[in-house]
């Protein structure tokens, strides 16, 4: 059996409402800043698989693209007693730090065979002359 992504996503906030249901709010692919090095504000990585069962060992890496630097790596075990389930990964993210602009690409992984990946674009933008 092998495992299939159906989303992958980064987001502001994921919510479990009560009858299970995810709420997915504020999806983005890019952050900007004004200056480097910068940390971003806390945010969520999505991830829905499919077509999994029992345990299995799971990594998200995100990478720098420029120099091919793990910036953020996460690692975690998930356990799946049905099959016929799809299961939803959710990871908040706290002080991830950017040292500098350019593309950086998350990797989605299950069982060290990467199944999904997503690039994140990450700016440098002047500040405007307006009240902030």
């Amino acid at each position: 059996m092998e495992a299939i992504c159906f989303s992958l996503l980064f987001a502001d906030h994921v919510i479990t409402e009560d009858n299970g249901k995810k709420g997915i709010l504020g999806v983005f692919g890019a952050f900007n800043f004004p200056r480097f090095p910068a940390i971003a504000a806390p945010w969520v990585i999505y991830a829905g698989v499919a077509n999994l069962k029992g345990r299995h060992e799971f990594s998200f890496n995100l990478v720098r693209d420029e120099a091919q630097q793990v910036i953020l790596p996460i690692a975690g075990e998930i356990e799946i007693p049905d099959d016929d389930k799809d299961v939803e990964i959710v990871i908040p993210v706290i002080n991830c730090t950017f040292t500098k602009p350019g593309l950086h690409t998350l990797t989605f992984n299950i069982d060290g065979k990467q199944i999904s990946s997503r690039m994140l674009k990450v700016n440098k933008i002047t500040p405007s002359g307006g009240l902030h």
